[in-house]
């Protein structure tokens, strides 16, 4: 039966010897890939931590949010949509290294692993502008709980992406001394799966650092939390 075989699959283990699986479509699962997974889910749990007492925090009076009236900094918040395109190309263009590696061609996995860091390290730089516009309007660390949740968790997520691009830049010199990419194409879609992880994670920030006051009192009344 299918389901027995599924569920008597150990993807943990390598091929058996002689076989030589098409690139990407075997159901053994390398270490780097586990490895990647379980970083994903402790910082998932790690922010989703953070979000609970962000929402709880939002419910004590002196909690100013960041949105919903004219003067406040993210009513408007076409700053964080750039930033989030930027990120979006850094994501997309690291899926397209890893389709041309599975293509064999080499000349462009380069390219779209240079690419994919640049716009990475460009959100960075765009993050941090955003940070010296708060300061300028007067949103320091200190000055409220919502300020302090925006540099926090913006700064987490930047750090999250720092160390993503120490992992890419070791792999674009391995690539660079002529390491074969075949063999390292686990580590490459390991590193565009945290990308892509990395940019639906900044999706769900921007969501919940740029509601109004009458958002978070919902949110905190279904989750119980108000």
């Amino acid at each position: 039966m299918k389901w027995l075989k599924v569920l008597s699959e150990k993807p943990w283990l390598p091929e058996a010897a002689g076989i030589v699986p098409e690139l990407g479509q075997t159901s053994y699962m390398p270490p780097i890939k586990i490895t990647v997974n379980v970083l994903m889910i402790i910082i998932s749990v790690f922010f989703l931590l953070f979000f609970i007492t962000f929402i709880t925090r939002s419910q004590y009076a002196d909690f100013r949010a960041l949105a919903g009236e004219p003067w406040q900094p993210f009513t408007d918040s076409w700053r964080l949509w750039i930033n989030t395109a930027v990120l979006l190309l850094a994501s997309m263009t690291m899926h397209k290294a890893v389709t041309s590696l599975r293509r064999g061609n080499r000349q462009y996995l380069h390219g779209y692993l240079a690419a994919g860091g640049f716009f990475a390290g460009l959100f960075i730089i765009l993050q941090i502008s955003v940070w010296q516009y708060l300061l300028n309007l007067g949103y320091g660390v200190a000055a409220n709980p919502a300020n302090s949740y925006f540099y926090i968790l913006t700064g987490l997520h930047g750090l999250h992406l720092f160390g993503g691009l120490i992992a890419l830049g070791r792999i674009l010199n391995s690539l660079a001394k002529n390491h074969h990419p075949q063999k390292q194409w686990a580590i490459i879609e390991a590193c565009t799966r945290y990308w892509h992880y990395l940019f639906v994670l900044w999706l769900v920030l921007f969501f919940i650092l740029t509601r109004t006051p009458e958002t978070y009192a919902f949110i905190a009344a279904a989750c119980g939390l108000g």
